[in-house]
């Protein structure tokens, strides 16, 4: 081999080591994809505003199994979003405020709201609230193996002029074994936020409401 050769073989061992020394040592952060229905509009053209609150009595994301997984994480989760079964784009990091008020705007959306999300543009257009009431990922140890279990929690308000004329509450668990790392703890913690989101019929609570 000759020493260019061999300089060549080196660099490149060198390079693909730093990059592996640099992807495991990088700060773990919870990817949520998000995945909304296909576009439908039975509330086309309706303009709402769209409140988050945070009830949660316990502010952690990761229970006491997910630190090890998630140590030194930040309060922030990353969120893509897709339609349907597209692959979909990462539109960044959120807390968790945030991340729902992102998630739930692009649900309101694909029902043919108009949502807005500004205080200083609020305007007399009805008000639909998500309260936030549960969302937490934990890692559970077996003898034989380990899994994740996430939960999340909410309710929803719809207002108008001050007066609350309807709202439901929907919450679910999930479970997955962990096989690689943090992947499952990923794809669980998405499939369950796009379930529960999905879940959100805001036609049939605008309709109890006699808003439409």
């Amino acid at each position: 081999m000759t020493p260019l050769k061999k300089y060549a073989v080196v660099f490149f061992l060198i390079s693909l080591l730093t990059l592996i020394l640099s992807s495991c040592s990088g700060v773990p952060v919870l990817n949520v994809n998000y995945r909304s229905p296909v576009k439908a509009a039975p509330l086309e053209g309706i303009k709402v505003f769209l409140e988050i609150r945070d009830s949660r009595t316990d502010r952690e994301i990761f229970g006491e199994g997910a630190k090890e997984d998630f140590l030194n994480a930040p309060e922030t989760i990353s969120l893509s979003v897709a339609e349907g079964n597209e692959k979909g784009f990462k539109i960044g990091l959120f807390p968790i405020d945030e991340l729902m008020q992102e998630i739930f705007r692009e649900r309101l959306r694909c029902l043919g709201l108009e949502v807005n999300t500004v205080l200083n543009n609020k305007g007399d257009e009805p008000v639909v609230v998500i309260d936030l009431q549960t969302f937490k990922l934990d890692l559970t140890k077996g003898t034989v193996k380990r899994t994740w279990t996430a939960g999340m929690a909410y309710s929803v308000e719809i207002s108008d002029k001050g007066k609350v004329l309807a709202g439901t509450r929907i919450s679910g668990q999930s479970e997955k074994m962990k096989i690689i790392r943090r992947k499952e703890a990923d794809s669980l913690m998405s499939d369950l936020v796009t379930d529960l989101a999905n879940r959100l019929d805001a036609a049939a609570l605008f309709r109890q409401a006699g808003l439409i």
